[in-house]
């Protein structure tokens, strides 16, 4: 679904951002990827914080191109991971295992099952190539916001 089709259906508005937003955003992926590297941590902690830091990038790629997620309704998370075809020109391949690690995600925090070590780095990779990608197409695309 396109970003107009998500701005008419109300899965996200118009936002305006600037470089310090962007910053903070990837700043934090930036700190929830350390902290998900750490072996102190439990594997639950360092799977969920993995998926904050891509959650954090998906919401700066939204945000990069004048939008943001509707959080006054469920569902926005699946909504940033899935657009990033389009805001980033991620391949629908990396969305699904993008949408793979939120699916784990809600089962780790309502569920109370940890993360499987593998699962952990898979998610730790996941996040450290999009943030990669994130920079790169902020770069080239959007150098005011880098």
């Amino acid at each position: 679904m396109s970003l107009e089709n998500l701005l008419r259906i109300g899965r996200i508005r118009p936002h305006t951002t600037d470089r310090a937003e962007i910053g903070k955003l990837l700043n934090g992926a930036a700190r929830n990827l350390k902290d998900a590297e750490n072996p102190g941590n439990s594997n639950a902690v360092r799977f969920n914080c993995a998926y904050t830091a891509i959650m954090q990038v998906s919401q700066a790629a939204l945000l990069a191109n004048g939008y943001r997620p509707n959080t006054s309704e469920g569902g926005h998370h699946i909504t940033m991971v899935q657009a990033l075809v389009h805001t980033i020109g991620l391949d629908p391949a990396r969305v699904q295992v993008l949408d793979a690690h939120r699916r784990k995600r809600n089962v780790i925090d309502y569920s109370g099952e940890d993360a499987e070590p593998s699962e952990v780095r898979d998610a730790i990779a996941a996040a450290q190539s999009l943030l990669k990608d994130m920079k790169a197409w902020l770069g080239k695309n959007h150098p005011e916001l880098a």
